[in-house]
């Protein structure tokens, strides 16, 4: 089952109104698809094979063009300068569908720890991402960003490299950014960053509620959605940092394989497919 399309063109403000202004209680919520969930992270665990070191530069453009190989006809991949090289973010833009927010995951890893690949932190909501763009025709734009980890603290110079190149470049013009990180946590409790767009937050939420998904606000988070913020965009961050007990397998040689699930993708697909039907719902 796919998300309505759009009936009508409408800028983000609108959408957003439209969505704030909803009545509580509707219903309609596709629950999680199992199928889906699995073929997330069956994208997820083969880019960890195929590039488990995805750091940002040489390895993370041979991550970026792997990426491009699995999504649709049409995949696009632009290189853009940074502090750390050359970099490479990779977009795909469903065919003749009119979207109604940018979905954006990070795909590269930390450098300078020994055995990380990143199996939760970057490599599952990037197959999650892929297997969106290949099993359905939500209206979305897709964006993989590259170099968002930093390499000792997060500045003007240090991480986020893509999502900087994106919100200046006006990638998806006025569109909704919702950013995915880290959902693929088998014990499965995400946040939506406090530190996001007021309204889109509480349109996610309102999602989440309807799918009686353990979605709640939480703390500021340092992660994509910033640029966006920073640019003028709704934007907002939906993250799992608890991520084993004191979120001690967080960018460690830890963060591995078996530590994500097929379940939990598909909860995190189930809560993107309602956040935009309630986005392109039309404003009473």
């Amino acid at each position: 089952m796919t998300v309505p399309r759009p009936r009508l063109r409408a800028t983000a403000a609108s959408l957003l109104a439209g969505a704030a202004l909803a009545c509580c209680g509707c219903g309609g919520a596709s629950p999680p698809d199992p199928a889906l969930g699995q073929a997330a992270l069956d994208e997820a665990l083969a880019l960890i094979e195929a590039h488990p070191d995805r750091a940002a530069g040489p390895a993370s453009r041979a991550a970026a063009a792997w990426i491009a190989s699995r999504l649709p006809e049409g995949a696009k991949t632009e290189t853009f300068p940074s502090p750390r090289g050359t970099l490479a973010n990779v977009s795909y833009a469903p065919p003749g569908v009119s979207p109604a927010a940018v979905l954006v995951s990070h795909f590269d890893t930390k450098v300078g720890i020994p055995g990380f690949v990143g199996a939760n932190d970057g490599a599952s909501t990037t197959g999650l991402l892929i297997a969106l763009a290949r099993h359905t025709d939500l209206p979305v734009l897709y964006l993989f960003v590259d170099g968002e980890e930093c390499v000792a603290e997060y500045g003007a110079d240090d991480g986020l490299h893509g999502s900087w190149h994106a919100a200046r470049t006006g990638f998806g013009g006025d569109l909704p950014v919702i950013v995915l990180d880290m959902l693929g946590d088998a014990d499965w409790n995400p946040i939506v960053a406090g530190n996001g767009s007021a309204r889109l937050n509480a349109v996610i939420l309102r999602a989440a509620d309807d799918l009686e998904l353990p979605v709640r606000e939480g703390h500021a988070v340092i992660d994509d959605h910033i640029p966006f913020v920073a640019a003028g965009r709704a934007a907002a961050d939906i993250i799992d940092f608890d991520y084993g007990p004191a979120n001690g397998y967080w960018h460690t040689a830890a963060d591995t394989p078996e530590r994500i699930s097929a379940d939990s993708l598909a909860k995190a697909a189930a809560l993107i497919r309602r956040t935009l039907e309630l986005l392109t719902k039309e404003t009473p």
